[in-house]
Formats: structure tokens, C-alpha cells, sequence
């Protein structure tokens, strides 16, 4: 539902993109519709440590969570790569005086990475949630790990 509030509040942006006023109600809007999902993300991350002793018989707390840090860490700079390097093929001029002229190639790549970048996230996150089955079976995972934990095993 969350990512559908958002998707909506881009929408709502690509209606009229040149107007401040307009940009700023489109970002409130996707920002409420994104809390939610930055607010669980970690969360699944428990459900993993769960299906984890229940499939595998090891609780890898430690393990699942890192892993997810890392993700995270890697994930954003792979993401800053591809867009440094996407504004470079465009002409983007670094300046530490802020007095450069950009070409109007790196420009629209900017435009463009505003306007079509979050809905090539959103796509992503969609179809990774609607792929995320864990949910379905949780209760029985979890019924199965307290009969496990009254008799004594992992």
C-alpha cells in the first residue's frame, strides 16, 4: 500500500514538474507512502532468522542482520556509481565554485533521473514484495519452532 502512495505521489509530480509549489506537495506525498516500508525493511529481516532455524536448524542472528548492513552499504554505493557515471556520460561538469554552466545534456539526465529513477526503484520493490512469500507461511514456522523449543531442540 505504501509503495502505492508513492507511486501515486510521482504521479502526481510527472502532472506538473515545473512547479515548485507542486514538487514539494508530490515529495510529502511519496514520502508518506515510502515511510512505511523503510520502517518494516529491517523487520523482514527478523522473519529471515526465523525461517533460517526453522529450515536449517541455526539461529544466525548475527549473520542475517550484517548481511542486510552490508546490503544496504553495497547496494548505495553501487547506486551512486551507476549515477555518477550516467551524469558523466551526460557532460556533468563538477565545479567546487558552483560558477559552471551544465550542458543542457546533463541537464535532462538529471530531469530525466528524477522523473523515471523512482519509478524503476518502485517496480523493483514491488516485485521483490510480491515475490516475499515468508509472510504466508510464518505462523506454521513459528508453531513448529515452539513445539521444537518445549522438547529441547534447536
Amino acid at each position: 500500500m505504501g509503495i502505492t502512495v508513492a507511486f501515486v505521489g510521482h504521479l502526481i509530480y510527472l502532472t506538473n514538474p515545473l512547479d515548485y509549489n507542486w514538487v514539494v506537495f508530490s515529495c510529502f506525498i511519496r514520502g508518506v507512502g515510502f515511510a512505511p516500508l523503510n520502517s518494516v525493511v529491517f523487520g523482514f529481516l527478523g522473519d529471515v532468522v526465523e525461517y533460517a532455524q526453522w529450515k536449517f536448524h541455526l539461529r544466525i542472528e548475527g549473520l542475517i542482520f550484517s548481511g542486510g548492513s552490508v546490503g544496504t552499504k553495497v547496494g548505495s554505493g553501487l547506486t551512486a556509481a551507476v549515477l555518477t557515471n550516467l551524469l558523466a556520460w551526460a557532460g556533468y561538469v563538477s565545479s567546487a565554485t558552483g560558477n559552471v554552466e551544465q550542458p543542457d545534456s546533463a541537464i535532462q539526465m538529471i530531469i530525466n533521473l528524477y522523473k523515471y529513477g523512482p519509478i524503476f526503484v518502485w517496480v523493483v520493490i514491488m516485485l521483490i514484495l510480491l515475490a516475499w512469500k515468508l509472510e504466508k507461511i510464518y505462523p506454521q514456522i513459528m508453531n513448529e519452532l515452539a513445539e521444537r523449543e518445549a522438547r529441547g531442540e534447536l
